[in-house]
């Protein structure tokens, strides 16, 4: 066996054993002591893991053990990078720091079995110094800062209480939100006021902050005696009373000192209405990032309007198709029973985004009813369409269903007990299995063509299932959206109507059908299957060849994150990616795009790929790009050229150049920025001689290169408009922190939402290379 033979079984080897070692766990024993806690508690763990809670504050529970210590130990793979805080089950009563802060996230990067130890002087509910408000106290809450403690209370109303020097240290001690099993000792005569003393750190002085004040009264908001904002219109009397909650956070800056005072004048008349049902009868303040909570409304005003649109009237359009064909065809009762579950349907999707704009609690109160209304009516008439197609008259316990859907409708309207809502709940459950069962009766005993409706109410099923599990937190809302079973009204929606298309197909068909069309109709088929046959095999041939000139496999590196991703806009692209890692560990990463698509752009495209295997990481770029610009015009190839990228990282240091490519975009996660790299140039194969530039940057741990071809860049839409490079940066940002698979991601779901149904007009291609 000669040297270089030992040492490439080396080099396996050692592969082999790290693959081995990469998915090994380690324990990890978090133990907190902390130096009080109230009776009848329990501390738990929340962190960036799923065995950590996914951030629910009421994750994982410690074991109390003898010594006062409470501790819980997890078991996470090797090199995990774990982020985590400790609570008493919500993030009102967080850990809390000697200073009167909530700690940062504490970080462990998972290498060996190990114990991690804290100590918990304060917990945020029980502390009773200043609250202190500070830059570092912004960042450790991200940016979200919920004002609930040290607030103190008299009721009736007087203007003199808001003034900073006034005396209210005999005040009672309150929760501002007055929940309905702590309200004041003092009473709740409908009007009252409420002050807290902050210390704002210099930090925050002359910053402006966002406030958002979340409330089911009405309040005037007062900073240092002056009033900032007033919400609604609050009166002594109920008559006078305006509740009003404003979804649009306030900008609020504090003044150049430390001790300063936030007082709210405060009523709400419907407290003891409010008690009954189970709601708060208060307010809670938070403060935050003003551009944070600024766009973060914009984003939530523009996709709940949207999603209203899009998951309202699809339902209603094929309620009235399906009530057209009912008074055209009366016999067909199952197409008034689906018009009106979709009514239902539309009824509940509006509701459910409509919560987004609500601005008071009554009328929060008036949509949970006809949420529930709505969810009985589309659920009790989706059963009786299925028992109509499944049966030949309705069952027994089909009349069951429906009189308990009517008591539960008729309850509602009078009573809010938690009864009502229990018995609705256990009737949702029983009516979705039985659902079920009727749909899989209609397949495998009656009714095999009803597989596509089968698979609407079974995707409607799983979606209910998926936002009841959302709802108890025990799972995570995906892509932060926490109304997913619409998906589930839009794929039944898709499946009805194609069971619907496909019964008016057979009919038409039956109805134009003749012998003498039917054997012309015969010979076109055949001949046309020919020669797609023919052409389907020459272009599957194409295709094949262009994805088998791409990686297998990405680059493994101890110190990047490798992602790609390609979708060609016809059957053979012209865009190419590739990678070359020679053996100190450089990695040199190209990216292109053919003019054209189809055969032409894969002849260039398997021209680029041998040029650069042969001699990619060789050359200086530029003097690469002039070498493969000379083959291209020696091989005489007419009008066709190649756009190209070359990058290489060695270390935390890239150096790049570009024949006619997009620009690299480049995220720094110190500052969530995205820088652009544009470097002009000819693209390959235009005339000879030409100066490429070649430029180099440095990278930092978290930070992400984007390098792409200029299919999203020239994505349009349906009004013909291009994506551009400013919105691809926007995007970018959104997601540069993650990982290099859920930013791809992340910017696919962009261009789907741009396209909005238009086709793809140009090949997309992605790599993404993020920095451990």
């Amino acid at each position: 066996m000669t040297g270089k033979h030992r040492l490439f079984l080396l080099i396996l080897l050692l592969t082999a054993w790290s693959c081995k070692t990469s998915f090994r766990e380690y324990e990890v024993t978090f133990m907190a002591l902390p130096d009080s806690l109230p009776a009848g508690s329990a501390i738990h763990l929340t962190g960036n893991q799923f065995k950590l809670g996914n951030w629910r504050p009421d994750g994982p529970a410690l074991n109390p053990q003898p010594d006062g210590s409470w501790t819980k130990t997890l078991k996470f793979e090797k090199d995990a990078q774990l982020e985590y805080k400790f609570t008493r089950g919500s993030w009102r009563n967080e850990a809390f720091s000697d200073a009167g802060l909530e700690f940062p996230n504490f970080t462990l990067t998972v290498t060996r079995d190990t114990t991690v130890t804290v100590r918990i002087p304060h917990w945020r509910d029980t502390y009773r110094g200043k609250t202190v408000l500070s830059y570092e106290r912004m960042v450790n809450k991200v940016g979200n800062l919920e004002l609930f403690e040290n607030w103190r209370y008299h009721p009736g109303d007087d203007p003199a209480w808001s003034a900073p020097d006034f005396e209210d240290r005999e005040w009672e001690t309150v929760n501002p939100l007055l929940p309905f099993d702590q309200y004041p000792a003092s009473g709740w005569p409908g009007i009252g006021w409420f002050r807290t003393h902050l210390t704002i750190d210099s930090s925050l002085w002359a910053v402006p902050l966002a406030i958002f004040v979340d409330q089911a009264g009405a309040s005037e908001v007062y900073l240092n005696g002056r009033m900032l904002y007033r919400f609604g219109e609050v009166s002594a009397a109920k008559e006078g009373e305006q509740p009003f909650f404003d979804r649009t956070p306030r900008a609020i800056v504090f003044d150049n000192q430390h001790d300063q005072v936030l007082a709210v004048r405060y009523s709400n008349h419907s407290a003891e209405y409010l008690k009954q049902i189970g709601y708060e009868a208060g307010f809670l303040i938070r403060l935050g990032h003003l551009n944070s909570y600024t766009q973060g409304r914009i984003e939530e005003v523009r996709n709940a309007s949207l999603s209203q649109i899009i998951f309202s009237a699809v339902p209603l359009t094929l309620a009235l198709v399906h009530l057209l064909m009912f008074i055209f065809y009366p016999a067909a009762k199952e197409n008034l029973f689906y018009a009106v579950s979709m009514i239902g349907f539309a009824a509940l999707s509006y509701v459910n985004f409509q919560f987004f704009f609500t601005n008071s609690v009554h009328s929060i109160i008036l949509l949970n009813r006809i949420l529930l209304l709505s969810t009985l009516t589309a659920l009790v008439f989706g059963l009786l369409t299925t028992y109509t197609r499944g049966y030949s008259k309705l069952p027994r316990h089909g009349f069951i269903f429906v009189g308990v859907a009517a008591i539960i409708a008729v309850s509602s309207l009078f009573s809010h007990s938690k009864i009502v809502g229990t018995i609705f709940d256990i009737f949702l459950g029983i009516a979705l299995v039985e659902l079920i069962r009727v749909i899989f009766r209609c397949i495998f005993r009656m009714k095999k063509r009803e597989w596509i409706s089968g698979i609407g109410f079974l995707a409607l099923t799983a979606a209910v299932v998926y936002q009841i599990l959302i709802d108890a937190n025990l799972v995570s809302a995906p892509g932060g959206r926490d109304v997913v079973y619409v998906y589930g009204v839009l794929v039944l929606s898709i499946a009805m109507s194609i069971n619907l298309a496909r019964d008016f197909a057979r009919a038409n068909q039956q109805l134009l059908e003749s012998e003498r069309q039917a054997r012309e109709q015969e010979i076109q088929r055949r001949l046309l299957e020919a020669d797609n046959a023919r052409k389907t095999a020459e272009l599957e041939e194409a295709r094949r060849i262009q994805l088998s000139m791409l990686p297998e496999k990405v680059p493994q590196l101890p110190h990047l994150d490798i992602a790609v991703y390609m979708k060609t806009a016809s059957e053979v692209g012209g865009d190419y990616y590739d990678f070359q890692l020679d053996s100190s560990g450089i990695l040199t990463a190209a990216i292109g795009d053919a003019t054209g698509h189809g055969t032409r752009a894969g002849i260039m495209v398997t021209l680029m790929k041998s040029l650069f295997n042969t001699m990619g990481n060789t050359f200086y770029i530029p003097d690469f790009f002039h070498h493969c610009t000379r083959m291209i015009r020696k091989m005489h190839l007419g009008n066709l050229y190649m756009a190209m990228l070359l990058v290489r990282i060695r270390g935390n240091k890239l150096v790049a150049s570009s024949a006619g490519m997009p620009p690299i975009l480049i995220f720094r996660k110190q500052n969530r920025a995205v820088e652009e790299l544009l470097i002009k140039g000819m693209p390959l194969g235009g005339p000879e001689g030409y100066h490429y530039q070649q430029v180099g940057v440095e990278l930092s741990p978290g930070d992400a290169v984007l390098l792409m071809s200029d299919g999203l860049e020239e994505l349009f839409n349906d009004k013909w408009e291009i994506f551009d490079t400013s919105r691809i940066k926007t995007v970018f940002a959104e997601a540069g922190d993650r990982d290099p698979q859920e930013i791809i991601a992340h910017l696919n779901e962009a261009a789907e939402r741009w396209r909005n149904g238009r086709p793809q007009n140009d090949d997309m291609t992605f790599v993404v290379l993020k920095m451990k």
